[in-house]
């Protein structure tokens, strides 16, 4: 009896010591995955804010050169697709159970479906907004599209689940402000020459606009959420590419029916910095705004709709200071406080995401002590 006894001691000591490996395994596993993720999410952001920075700022020089054609301007924000064409073809080196998840991806017929849907948002929500910069000034302009973060955390509370915490509130209003800071100065010269008509239709644009843009994220997030469940890094590249097809193809259209396309050729010609300047500033634009997009798109597959559009205000706030480096841009007061309001915004929304790894990773350590407690209680019974 008493060599029996000493067995089981040893026995429960070696799976108390196994236990500790496994919790310790565990830890790690946590500590590895989300660290990956984050990774992951560092350089979504870089992607986004740097496409942005970089393909407002281009966009700048090519009407301050003498480009003058919006369709233009309008159709190099989505013709960078094609840099995706080797990462979107290349064979997938996933293992056996990444690949058993590939297979269980829906049929074309619907992720074809689900591209032409957000492509046509996207289409809807350019054209909207170009009514809204075309009649409205660009302060009102500015705060009314500085909406769609609010916007955005109301879809994505009603339609992905978002929670809506007090820091989270904190930072829609500080970032939405600081994008639509702009609203402090001087528009009277403007205004008054504006009829009252084309304000109703202007507001009414960026308004509708506003709410499409906000809906479009939510509605990618519920794609990921609901079509594609099992999707890789590889459905990001896909959906992005598609898209930009599918809209590029639509502001070509627009760009030969309105007949704009006939001016190109002495639109290069009368380019100030020349015409091989002209046709590099549109294939580097094309490209920034194709990271934007990648950016955007992976931020809502790896955080959240939110997420991704807090992102998008925090570099409105952000651009200015590249346009004071590059441009030679005054850097007002204004922008200053933009800037501060943004960055005060997005430190409350990363603060709430590290409140919720705390809370993920203590969840992880009950589940551990329940599960080493009801070993024990086994152990004590035997």
């Amino acid at each position: 009896m008493e060599g029996a006894h000493e067995k089981l001691l040893h026995l429960t000591f070696e799976e108390a010591e196994g236990t500790e490996i496994s919790e310790n395994a565990k830890t790690s596993r946590f500590q590895s995955s989300n660290f990956i993720l984050w990774l992951q999410i560092f350089i979504f952001t870089f992607f986004a804010l740097a496409g942005q920075a970089v393909g407002t700022l281009l966009g700048r020089v090519y009407y301050e050169q003498g480009g003058q054609s919006r369709w233009i301007a309008t159709l190099v924000q989505t013709a960078g697709f094609p840099i995706l064409l080797p990462i979107i073809c290349y064979p997938s080196t996933e293992n056996h159970n990444e690949q058993q998840l590939i297979v269980q991806q829906p049929s074309i017929f619907v992720r074809a479906s689900v591209y032409i849907f957000l492509g046509l948002f996207q289409v809807a929500n350019s054209m909207l907004y170009t009514v809204g910069v075309q009649y409205l000034p660009a302060s009102t302009y500015s705060l009314i599209s500085g909406s769609q973060l609010a916007f955005n955390a109301l879809t994505s509370f009603l339609l992905n689940g978002q929670k809506i915490t007090p820091i989270i509130l904190n930072s829609v209003v500080l970032l939405s402000f600081s994008s639509s800071v702009i609203i402090f100065q001087n528009e009277a010269s403007v205004s008054g020459e504006i009829s009252q008509a084309s304000l109703l239709i202007g507001f009414a644009a960026t308004t509708i606009g506003s709410l499409g843009y906000a809906l479009q994220f939510s509605l990618t997030e519920l794609a990921f959420q609901k079509v594609f469940k099992s999707g890789t890094l590889k459905v990001v590249m896909k959906m992005s590419f598609f898209i930009g097809l599918f809209v590029t193809l639509t502001s070509t259209a627009g760009l030969i029916a309105s007949g704009n396309w006939k001016d190109l050729g002495k639109e290069m010609g009368e380019y100030r910095s020349g015409k091989l300047s002209y046709v590099m500033n549109l294939v580097f634009t094309a490209i920034s705004w194709q990271m934007y997009a990648v950016g955007s798109i992976g931020l809502v597959f790896k955080a959240s709709s939110l997420f991704s559009n807090v992102i998008i205000n925090l570099g409105s706030s952000v651009v200015p200071i590249f346009a004071m480096v590059f441009l030679k841009d005054r850097m007002t007061g204004l922008k200053v406080f933009s800037l501060l309001l943004g960055l005060w915004g997005y430190a409350s929304y990363i603060y709430q995401h590290y409140l919720d790894d705390l809370e993920a990773k203590a969840g992880e350590t009950k589940s551990s002590v329940e599960d080493d407690d009801f070993e024990a209680s086994l152990i004590q019974g035997t």
